[in-house]
């Protein structure tokens, strides 16, 4: 065993399980190598502990089995609630907060003024009412004595053209 080490033994069984014949060539190969003493000493070492640890005996409170039973009991008597009513429980807020916020945003989009109507009546105000672009895009009615929309055409370009361009 000399070429190989016992970190690989020790790991593979409990230190508890090693036979006679493993101790002996353990107890040959830790004279030449170190790192595999330092881990059969660490070995024996956990193996100690951990049987005298087991070895303690834990005594328990006098009232502690009672404690323990009328726990077990008062699990069994007491009704379970409903699934329903331990999801609304885990998510009752969140719901509440996505309805309230649902309620907003309908309300909002209900009752508020589309931001074209602004913009529509601030432009409406500040248009010439003889301009081009108010008779040809604007005014969709036409009365007797409105011009015809080949007739504003005609007027724009011949305007154009009488200015040279």
């Amino acid at each position: 065993m000399p070429d190989k080490h016992i970190i690989t033994t020790l790991e593979e069984k409990p230190f508890d399980s090693l036979s006679g014949d493993d101790i002996a060539s353990i107890d040959s190969h830790i004279a030449i190598c170190d790192p595999c003493k330092s881990a059969y000493e660490a070995a024996r070492v956990a193996t100690g502990l951990i049987q005298a640890r087991t070895a303690e005996t834990v005594e328990v409170g006098p009232f502690f089995k009672t404690r323990v039973m009328a726990a077990i009991r008062e699990s069994r008597l007491s009704p379970e609630e409903p699934p329903l009513v331990r999801m609304w429980r885990a998510a009752g807020a969140l719901v509440s907060t996505m309805a309230v916020l649902l309620v907003m945003l309908a309300g909002m989009t209900i009752f508020s003024e589309s931001p074209d109507s602004q913009i529509e009546l601030t432009m409406a105000a500040s248009q010439n009412l003889y301009s081009p672009e108010y008779v040809v895009l604007e005014r969709g009615d036409l009365g007797d004595d409105e011009l015809a929309n080949d007739q504003v055409v005609s007027t724009i370009y011949d305007l154009e053209d009488g200015d040279g361009q």
